[in-house]
């Protein structure tokens, strides 16, 4: 199964501004156009529930079951979440990522888009699952906020594939190819 981490950043490596919860409140109306159109072309999204409780309120975020996608929401607790279970549309599990893909390559399913924050996302990365990064860096610096990978000892190599200017202020898409050795 291919695998893609989608983040928006600021130029110092944060996923948050401060003790922000999303990207909803700082990120630029195109990134948000570039992440609706990806998520668009994806019948399959994986995301912790740390993301998930965060904007499952926000409206942006479009976090409503729909019949053409499958959202997984990993959590250590899957049965605090039972209210938001639509089979087949929204799921919460307490798989390893290894077990999940492995279920879901089983399951037919050939690619999947990883919208997660830094924890869930050094879980892939240590497991060397991601094959892409596909990451927007904002033009902005906010010194503290959630990193794009907990703090953890990795040592990955990307191999930039693409690169687009995505505003006048200079918000750029990076898409890698995650490097596995």
């Amino acid at each position: 199964m291919k695998i893609i981490l989608i983040h928006v950043s600021s130029v110092d490596g944060k996923l948050t501004k401060w003790k922000g919860k999303n990207v909803y409140e700082w990120s630029s109306p195109e990134d948000f156009s570039h992440f609706k159109q990806t998520m668009a072309q994806h019948n399959l999204v994986v995301m912790g529930s740390g993301t998930f409780d965060d904007v499952k309120g926000n409206k942006k975020a479009g976090l409503k079951p729909e019949k053409e996608r499958l959202r997984i929401i990993l959590t250590s607790k899957p049965k605090y979440y039972d209210k938001y279970i639509v089979p087949g549309q929204m799921e919460f599990s307490d798989e390893t990522p290894e077990q999940l893909v492995n279920r879901l390559e089983k399951l037919g399913f050939k690619k999947m888009l990883l919208v997660s924050g830094g924890k869930v996302a050094a879980s892939f990365f240590r497991d060397k699952l991601i094959d892409e990064l596909w990451l927007t860096i904002e033009p902005k610096i906010f010194g503290t906020g959630e990193p794009l990978v907990q703090e953890e000892q990795f040592n990955i190599f990307l191999q930039l594939i693409r690169t687009k200017k995505l505003n006048s202020n200079g918000a750029l898409l990076l898409k890698y190819k995650v490097l596995k050795k």
